[in-house]
């Protein structure tokens, strides 16, 4: 049975969620996973283009948004960027407290599997989630995006470039890389564990 303290169960967290965001992260930067996911909904080959321009612009590559958006459709790009830049901040400042925590020998493999687990119940939860995807993908733009810029018409481009198809299917390959990584992180270390345990015996 595992136990968990407050102490514990904070480096716990802090490495699920980097665990969460750096999945996150690797499909947001992945143009090519980006396009197959357009490809299957778009026959139209700008789209591609569209793709990468407002992955360079929401991810701070590139200043400008140079996609024939209407001002509703930049004015939202604008705060999903805000958001992406948080994100991005966030992560990289959890990675400097995990690399600081392991440098002095704060982490060991308790935390670890703690991580794993708290991920993969992440996980399981997201992936029930998705059988009312259209609520929870209308509550997420309420919640992050509550000045009420997010809501387009179904012939506007930027609906007709990401279709909700394309946010459901992003978010399954985010939960299922990272619960992928997790449970192969926490069956390695009870690998680990049960070795240590054979060779005190």
């Amino acid at each position: 049975m595992i136990k968990y303290n407050s102490k514990e169960l904070i480096i716990a967290l802090l490495i699920a969620f980097i665990i969460i965001l750096g999945s996150f992260n690797f499909f947001l930067y992945s143009t090519c996973f980006h396009g197959s996911l357009i490809r299957k909904y778009s026959d139209n080959p700008s789209h591609l283009e569209i793709d990468r321009n407002v992955t360079r612009y929401i991810t701070g590559l590139g200043s400008e948004l140079n996609v024939d958006f209407n001002e509703d459709e930049k004015s939202h790009m604008a705060d999903v960027k805000r958001l992406i830049m948080f994100e991005e901040f966030l992560f990289i400042a959890l990675l400097i407290w995990f690399f600081i925590l392991a440098y002095k020998r704060k982490i060991n493999y308790s935390h670890l599997k703690k991580a794993a687990l708290i991920v993969i119940l992440i996980a399981v939860f997201s992936l029930i989630s998705l059988l009312f995807f259209d609520r929870f993908f209308e509550l997420f733009h309420l919640v992050f995006f509550p000045m009420g810029n997010w809501q387009f018409s179904s012939n506007s481009l930027m609906i007709q470039v990401y279709q909700q198809s394309f946010f459901q299917e992003f978010f399954v390959m985010v939960i299922v890389v990272a619960f992928i990584f997790s449970l192969l992180l926490f069956l390695l270390i009870k690998i680990i564990e049960k070795n240590k345990i054979s060779h005190q015996q």
